[in-house]
C-alpha cells in the first residue's frame, strides 16, 4: 500500500491528540480529523497501517473504532473506492493481525472491523478465505485464537441477518464449532462469546426450519451450563451477555425454548434464591423470569408453574430490603416476578395458590415473612382484582391484622397493601371506612409509621366521596399539624392525603381551604433537589385539587400567583415539577374555561418543547424524541441512519455531523430517563385537557400540536403513545362540537358530512391511530385506542371511519381472536386456533373494549354493518362459554345489547344466533350477566323483524326472579330488576297478547320504581301509555299507581332525567287523562307537568 508516510505520521498524532486529557486538544485534534482526514479515502489505508503497526494500544484501538466507522458510512462508499489490490491486502492483513493482537480490547475492534468488510465482501463472494480462516481458529490450541474465531463469528452473523448470504449452507459446520466452543476448556469467554453467536443463529431462523430449529435447540442445557458457570465466577459481563441472549429467545417467534422453558424457570428461581451469588446477579435471573412470563405464558400456564413458582418466590421476599425504595433488591425483584405473573395469567392460576402463601407467612412468628405475605398480595392485587373482589369479606381480617401488627415492618406492608386495593377495589374499600380509617390514624399518630400511614390515608379518601363528612374535623386537625411539624418527605405525603380530603369532600372543604393555602405556599418555593422538589410538586397538585373542590370564584384569588409559581417549575430542571406543572395546568383549564385562554400563549410552547427532549443520552445527530427512525432521525438512500433534513455532502454522502453510529446509539440508549418519558406522556394529556376547555382559544396551537402527537405514536414508551392516542381522539371531538355539527345519520355513505375543518383532522389522525395499532404491542394502550375510537364514533358518526372501517374491523378481529401484537405468545399450540379460554384479567378488558368498538361500529354504521358483523358475532359469542370467567361471560352478553341497540331492524339475521346465547344468558350463576341478558332480550325483541312471541314463556320465566331482587340493597341485584322491567315492558310492547298482563302488570309495579338503570324508563312508560290506551282492564285499575310512577320520572334531575322527546310523550298522555279525568291528575300532583 503506497501511503504517504507523513500523512499517516499526522493522521497517527491526531488520533494520539484525542487521547490526551485536554478538552481544547481534543477539540482542536476532532476538528481536524473531521474536517482534513475522515472524508478522504486515503483514510481507510492510513487508519488500517495505524491499527496494525501503532506501538500506542489506545491509538491501535482508536484507529480500529475509526476504521469501523468510515466503513460503515454510507453503504461502504469509502471501501469500494479504494483499489482492489489494496482491499484484498487489508483483507488478507486483517486476519494475520487479528490473532497476533495481545490486547483482547483491540482484537475486539478488529473483528468488528473484518464483520464490516465481510458485510461487502461475502454476499458478493470475493471473501473467499475468511470462513475457512474462522472455522480452522476455532480449532486452535490457543485460547485467544478461538477467542477470536468465536467472536468474529458472533459479529459476522449479522451479515447473515442483513445480507443475501444463505445461513442454511454454513449452519451444519457452524454448529458444529459452536458445540465445541460451548464447552471450551479452557476460557469462560469462549463459551460466552459462543452463547451470544447462537443467538444471532436463533434470530436468523426461519420457523418453518425445523432441522435447523432442532440444532440450536440441542445447545439450549449446554448454554445454560455457560450461563451458570459466569454466575460461580461472578463474571457480570458473561452474566450480562447471556442473559440477555436468552431474554431474545424469550421473543422469538421460533420456539427455540419450547422444551426448556420448565427447566430455565427452575434455573432462575434457583439462582435468584442463591444468597452466595452477588445480589445484582440475582435480579438479573428475576428480570429474565418477568420476561419468560411475559413471552411465555401459555407454556407456563399449560404446565401449572405459577403454584411452584410462588412458593420459591416468597421466601425471598422475606429478605431484608435497604430504605432506599427506588433501590433494586433481590426481595423487590420477586414481587415484580409475582406482579408480572398476577398481570400475564389468568388469576385462577395465581391468586389461589398465593393466597395459600399468605395464609402460611401470615402466621409465621418471623415479622418478615408476615410482612412478605402483605407485600405478595399487595402487589397481586392490580392484575387480580376482579377474581378478588368476591373474597374480600374474608381478606379483610388479613389486611386488617396487618394494620394491627406489633411489628413496625408489617405494619408498613400493611399500608402500602390498602393503598393498593384502594387503585383497584375502590368499592370495597370506601364500604370498609369505619374499620380502615381509624387504624390508619392510629398508625399517623406514631412517627415509624406516620410516612407509609399517610399514603394509605391519602389513597383511602380519594374513593371514600361523601363518607369523608363525619371524619373530616378530625382529619384535617391532625393532617395540619402535620404540615408544621413532619420531616420534609412526610410532609409530601401529607400534603397529599390532604388533597385527597379535599377531593372527596368538595365544598366541605371550603372551611379548611384559606388557612391549609397558607400553611402550603411557602412550599411552592423549595428549589432542593429530592425531597423538597418532590414536596413542591405534590403540592402543586394538591393545590390543583383544592380549585376544583372549591370552585374558581373561591379560587380566583390564588389563581393568577399560582400560574406564575407552576410556570416556575417548568423552569426549573426537573421532569418530576414539569410534569406536576402541566398537570395543574390541565386542572386549571378545567375550572377556568375559557377563561384559561389567556395564559395558552405562554402554556402551550413549553408542552410542546417537552416534546423535543431527549429520555436518553445525547446521540448524535438525534433529536432526542426517543423514536431512532423518526422525528428528527431518518435514512439516506445507503440506509444509513442519519439526521433528517442533514447538510448532506458531496457524492451522495452526508456531512459527518448527519451520521449515526449504531454502536453510540446503541450504547447511549441504555440510559434512558423514565421520568422525562412520564412528563412528556402527562403534556400530552395536557394538551387534550386544555383543547377541550379552551375551545377557540386554542385553534393557533391545533396544527403544531397535531404534529408532534402524531409523531409521538410510534415513540418508544407505551405511556406517550397512549396518550397521544387520547389527546387527538379529543382534539377531534372538540373541533365536531364547536364546528355546530349536524346530527348524523348512520351508513357508510351517510348525507350528513362532517364539518370540513373536522374532516380534514380527522383524515390526518385516524389514519395515523390505525398504523400505530397494527404493530402495538402493549395491552394499555391497545384498549385506549379501542374505547377512544369507540367514544369518537358515537360522537361523531360513521365518517370518522370513513377509508377505515375495514382495517378496524380486522385489528377487532385478530384482538378477539387473540392474534393482535400485545397478544401474540410464541408457545401458543396451533390447536388453540380459538384462543386460549382462561385469560388474564388485562385481556379480558381487552377483549372487552374491543367489543365496545364493535357496539359503536354497530350504531354508526347500522344495517351496513350486516356483513362484517357476520365474521364478527361468531368471534364475539365464543367467549360465552362456561369455562370463561364471569368477566368474559358479561362483555359476550353485554356486547349483544350494544349491537342490538345499534343495528335495530337490520339485526333481524342475526337473532337465532343471538337468542341462544341470551337463553344462556338468563340462566347465568352472575346476576350481572343476568342483567346484561335481559337487557339484550328485550332490544333483541323491540327490534328484530323475527316472530319472537313462541320464545316468551320461556323468557318470562326466566326474567321472573329477577323483580324480586329489586328490594335488595347491592346495585346488581336493583340493576338486573331494572333491566327484567325493560325486558318485559318490551315484550309487551311487542305483543300484549303474548303476555299474560293479570300477573306482568302486578309484577313490573311491584319492582318500581327503577333505581340504577334510567334508560329503561323508556320503554317503562311507553308500555304503561300503550296499555292505558288501549283501555287495558287491569291497567286502569292501576292508573293511580302508575300516574305516581309517572310523577317520579317526570322528577328526576341529572344524568337520571328522562329524554325530552319521551318527556313530551308522556305530558301529553298525561294532558289527555286530564281532559277525561282530572281528578287522577290532581291526586297524583301531576298538574305542575300539564301543558
Amino acid at each position: 500500500m503506497s501511503l504517504q508516510p507523513e500523512y499517516v505520521q499526522q493522521l497517527h498524532q491526531l488520533l494520539q491528540q484525542s487521547n490526551v486529557p485536554d478538552t481544547a486538544a481534543v477539540r482542536a485534534a476532532t476538528d481536524a480529523l473531521q474536517s482534513k482526514y475522515l472524508k478522504d479515502p486515503n483514510c481507510i489505508p492510513a487508519l488500517f497501517e495505524i491499527m496494525s503497526t501503532s506501538p500506542d494500544l489506545a491509538v491501535r484501538q482508536l484507529a480500529s473504532v475509526e476504521l469501523r466507522k468510515r466503513l460503515a458510512k454510507s453503504g461502504g462508499k469509502q471501501w469500494t473506492k479504494q483499489a482492489v489490490q489494496v482491499r484484498e491486502g487489508i483483507k488478507s492483513r486483517l486476519l494475520e493481525l487479528v490473532v497476533a493482537e495481545q490486547s483482547a480490547l483491540v482484537r475486539n475492534a478488529i473483528a468488528r472491523v473484518i464483520a464490516e468488510i465481510a458485510k461487502r465482501e461475502l454476499p458478493a463472494g470475493t471473501w473467499q478465505q475468511l470462513l475457512p480462516f474462522l472455522f480452522q481458529a476455532a480449532s486452535s490450541p490457543t485460547a485467544s485464537h478461538r477467542q477470536v474465531s468465536i467472536f468474529v463469528f458472533f459479529i459476522v452473523l449479522e451479515t447473515f441477518v442483513d445480507g443475501e448470504e444463505s445461513l442454511e449452507k454454513y449452519l451444519p459446520q457452524i454448529m458444529s464449532v459452536f458445540s465445541k466452543s460451548l464447552q471450551d476448556p479452557e476460557s469462560l469467554e469462549v463459551r460466552v462469546t459462543t452463547v451470544r453467536a447462537l443467538g444471532k443463529v436463533a434470530e436468523n431462523l426461519d420457523v418453518d426450519a425445523t432441522a435447523d430449529l432442532a440444532l440450536v435447540q440441542s445447545a439450549i442445557p449446554l448454554m445454560v451450563q455457560v450461563l451458570d458457570q459466569t454466575l460461580k465466577e461472578a463474571d457480570g459481563e458473561g452474566v450480562r451477555h447471556c442473559l440477555d441472549v436468552f431474554e431474545s429467545l424469550c421473543m422469538l417467534e421460533s420456539p427455540i425454548i419450547s422444551n426448556h422453558v420448565a427447566d430455565l424457570i427452575q434455573f432462575f428461581l434457583a439462582n435468584g434464591a442463591n444468597k452466595e451469588l452477588e445480589d445484582d446477579h440475582r435480579i438479573m435471573c428475576y428480570n429474565s423470569l418477568i420476561w419468560l412470563s411475559q413471552y411465555k405464558k401459555s407454556k407456563i400456564q399449560s404446565l401449572n408453574l405459577a403454584r411452584p413458582m410462588l412458593e420459591h418466590l416468597m421466601p425471598v421476599v422475606v429478605e431484608e430490603d435497604s430504605e432506599d425504595p427506588d433501590e433494586d433488591s433481590p426481595s423487590r425483584l420477586a414481587l415484580r416476578v409475582i406482579d408480572g405473573l398476577a398481570t400475564e395469567l389468568p388469576p385462577s392460576h395465581v391468586f389461589p395458590p398465593l393466597m395459600e402463601q399468605m395464609q402460611k407467612y401470615m402466621n409465621n412468628q418471623d415479622p418478615h415473612h408476615r410482612k412478605a405475605a402483605m407485600m405478595a398480595f399487595a402487589v397481586a392485587v392490580e392484575g387480580c382484582s376482579e377474581y378478588i373482589r368476591p373474597h374480600m369479606n374474608e381478606l379483610w381480617p388479613f389486611v386488617e391484622g396487618g394494620l394491627r401488627d406489633n411489628e413496625l415492618v408489617v405494619r408498613k406492608a400493611a399500608c402500602i397493601t390498602v393503598g393498593c386495593l384502594c387503585e383497584c377495589l375502590d368499592t370495597e374499600c370506601a364500604e370498609r371506612h369505619a374499620t380502615l380509617l381509624p387504624l390508619i390514624m392510629d398508625l399517623i399518630n406514631n412517627n415509624d409509621t406516620q410516612k407509609n400511614a399517610c399514603t394509605a390515608l391519602d389513597a383511602l379518601l380519594e374513593v371514600m366521596g361523601d363518607s369523608i363528612a363525619q371524619y373530616l374535623p378530625a382529619i384535617m386537625e391532625r393532617l395540619s399539624s402535620l404540615l408544621d411539624t413532619a420531616p420534609v418527605a412526610v410532609k409530601a405525603t401529607v400534603t397529599g392525603a390532604i388533597g385527597s380530603a379535599a377531593h372527596a369532600s368538595k365544598e366541605q372543604f371550603l372551611p379548611y381551604f384559606a388557612h391549609t393555602m397558607q400553611r402550603m405556599q411557602p412550599h411552592l418555593s423549595l428549589t432542593e433537589e429530592g425531597d423538597e422538589q418532590d414536596l413542591r410538586g405534590v403540592t402543586l397538585d394538591t393545590i390543583g385539587t383544592f380549585a376544583e373542590a372549591v370552585g374558581k370564584e373561591n379560587f380566583r384569588p390564588y389563581f393568577s400567583n399560582m400560574m406564575n409559581l407552576a410556570y416556575e417549575g417548568v423552569s426549573l430542571d426537573s421532569p418530576r415539577l414539569r410534569e406536576c406543572s402541566f398537570i395543574f395546568f390541565s386542572v386549571m383549564c378545567r375550572v377556568f374555561g375559557e377563561e384559561f385562554s389567556q395564559f395558552l400563549p405562554v402554556v402551550v410552547p413549553k408542552l410542546l418543547e417537552s416534546f423535543k427532549q431527549s429520555e436518553h443520552l445525547p446521540v448524535p445527530g438525534a433529536s432526542g424524541d426517543g423514536v431512532m427512525s423518526g422525528q428528527g432521525v431518518g435514512t439516506n438512500d445507503n440506509g444509513d441512519l442519519v439526521l433528517a433534513g442533514g447538510s448532506g455532502g458531496a457524492d451522495g454522502e452526508g456531512g459527518e455531523e448527519d451520521f449515526i453510529d449504531l454502536d453510540e446509539v446503541f450504547e447511549n440508549l441504555q440510559n434512558v430517563n423514565t421520568a422525562v418519558g412520564v412528563e412528556k406522556a402527562v403534556a400530552a394529556d395536557a394538551l387534550g385537557e386544555i383543547f377541550m376547555h379552551t375551545k377557540a382559544g386554542f385553534t393557533p396551537f391545533l396544527e403544531s400540536s397535531v404534529e408532534e402527537l402524531i409523531n409521538l405514536l410510534s415513540h418508544y414508551y407505551q405511556g406517550i403513545r397512549k396518550s397521544a392516542v387520547t389527546a387527538l381522539i379529543i382534539f377531534i371531538n372538540t373541533l365536531n362540537e364547536m364546528s355546530d355539527p349536524k346530527e348524523w345519520q348512520p351508513g357508510h355513505n351517510s348525507s350528513i358530512p362532517l364539518p370540513e375543518p373536522v374532516a380534514k383532522l380527522a383524515e390526518v389522525v385516524i389514519p395515523s391511530i390505525i398504523e400505530a395499532w397494527q404493530d402495538e404491542d402493549d395491552q394499555m394502550t391497545q384498549i385506549e385506542i379501542c374505547q377512544q375510537l369507540a367514544e369518537c364514533l358515537n360522537k361523531n358518526g360513521p365518517q370518522i371511519l370513513k377509508g377505515e372501517a375495514e382495517r378496524t374491523c380486522a385489528l377487532v378481529a385478530d384482538i378477539l381472536d387473540q392474534k393482535s401484537a400485545c397478544q401474540i405468545d410464541t408457545e401458543a399450540r396451533e390447536e388453540d386456533a380459538q384462543g386460549v379460554e382462561d385469560i388474564s384479567e388485562y385481556e379480558s378488558v381487552l377483549i372487552s373494549s374491543s367489543t365496545d368498538l364493535v357496539g359503536a361500529m354497530a350504531n354508526v354504521y347500522a344495517h351496513d354493518f350486516v356483513e362484517p358483523l357476520r365474521q364478527l358475532l361468531p368471534k364475539i359469542t365464543k367467549y360465552y362459554s362456561p369455562s370463561r370467567s364471569s368477566s368474559d361471560r358479561a362483555t359476550a352478553v353485554g356486547s349483544m345489547g350494544e349491537i342490538i341497540t345499534g343495528m335495530k331492524a337490520a339485526i333481524t339475521p342475526f337473532t337465532n344466533d343471538i337468542l341462544s346465547v341470551l337463553s344462556r344468558g338468563l340462566q347465568d350463576e352472575d346476576t350481572g350477566i343476568r342483567s346484561n341478558a335481559a337487557f339484550a332480550s328485550g332490544v333483541l325483541i323491540e327490534h328484530s323483524q323475527s316472530d319472537l312471541t313462541p320464545h316468551f314463556q320461556a323468557l318470562l320465566g326466566a326474567i321472573r326472579p329477577m323483580f324480586e331482587l329489586s328490594k335488595s340493597d347491592k346495585e346488581d341485584d336493583q340493576r338486573a330488576s331494572d333491566n327484567a322491567c325493560g325486558c318485559l315492558s318490551r315484550m309487551i310492547v311487542k305483543s300484549q297478547a303474548s303476555v299474560p298482563l293479570d300477573q306482568a302488570i302486578p309484577v313490573l309495579i311491584s319492582a318500581l320504581p327503577l333505581k340504577k338503570d334510567a334508560a329503561e324508563w323508556s320503554p317503562v312508560l311507553v308500555c304503561f301509555m300503550g296499555l292505558v290506551q288501549a283501555n287495558n282492564e287491569i291497567a286502569l285499575q292501576q292508573i293511580d299507581t302508575i300516574l305516581a310512577i309517572m310523577k317520579h320520572a317526570l322528577q328526576l334531575e341529572g344524568d337520571d332525567a328522562i329524554g325530552s322527546i319521551l318527556r313530551g310523550q308522556v305530558v301529553t298522555f298525561i294532558s289527555a287523562i286530564n281532559s277525561s279525568a282530572p281528578e287522577k291528575i290532581a291526586a297524583a300532583g301531576l298538574q305542575p307537568f300539564l301543558v
